[in-house]
């Protein structure tokens, strides 16, 4: 078909159409291809946001079941704690004083003396070694008073202190009954070393 031969009317619809058509091409490799590019670049990241977001909301919600699986750990380990036997004036027979004296003197036994010995390591536990050993805190007491009134004394330290235990319980006779010679040892739970930072 050759061009020259054409109505002028054919002639200027084909250079329209040529010209339209140039001019839509450029304009979609110029801005809709680009803009395609744009868009699916777009959906990716989206899809990538929108699935860090559900991870994220979904470890979110985890967080509350831990921080009540800790709170409720903490409740559990507060009598533990409380137990520990803390020094008084730097010293454990002190505390073991303040604690036990009104216990003794309202069981009925009298001349007091508390001296504390060195700690005693509780035996290891299998693997996995935990970060904090724990130990027994003796203390020495020797007083003057009836076997039933060390009985008592110790009846109310099992109520009212049960994580504290009689290691050792000794009456030496005396001509008195009611003025008996009594030693024991108090163990209170105590933390050890340290296995790592």
């Amino acid at each position: 078909m050759n061009v020259q031969n054409m109505a002028p009317n054919a002639r200027r619809a084909l250079l329209l159409a040529a010209v339209f058509g140039g001019l839509a091409a450029a304009l979609y490799l110029g801005a809709v291809k680009p803009t395609q590019t744009r868009l699916a670049k777009a959906r990716k990241t989206a899809a990538k946001v929108t699935l860090k977001h559900k991870k994220m909301k979904s470890e979110l919600a985890g967080v509350a079941a831990i921080e009540e699986r800790i709170a409720k750990a903490r409740a559990e380990l507060a009598p533990f704690e409380e137990a520990l036997l803390r020094p008084l004036l730097e010293s454990k027979a002190m505390r073991a004083k303040s604690i036990l004296d009104p216990m003794a003197f309202g069981a009925g036994l009298h001349d007091l003396e508390y001296e504390a010995l060195p700690l005693r390591a509780l035996p290891l536990p299998k693997r996995p070694m935990p970060k904090q050993l724990h130990a027994r805190s003796p203390i020495r007491i020797v007083a003057q008073g009836s076997y039933q009134a060390a009985v008592s004394f110790l009846s109310r330290v099992e109520k009212e202190l049960p994580l504290v235990a009689l290691q050792s319980l000794t009456v030496t006779v005396q001509k008195d009954p009611n003025e008996q010679k009594i030693e024991m040892v108090l163990e209170w739970p105590a933390k050890g070393a340290a296995t790592r930072k």
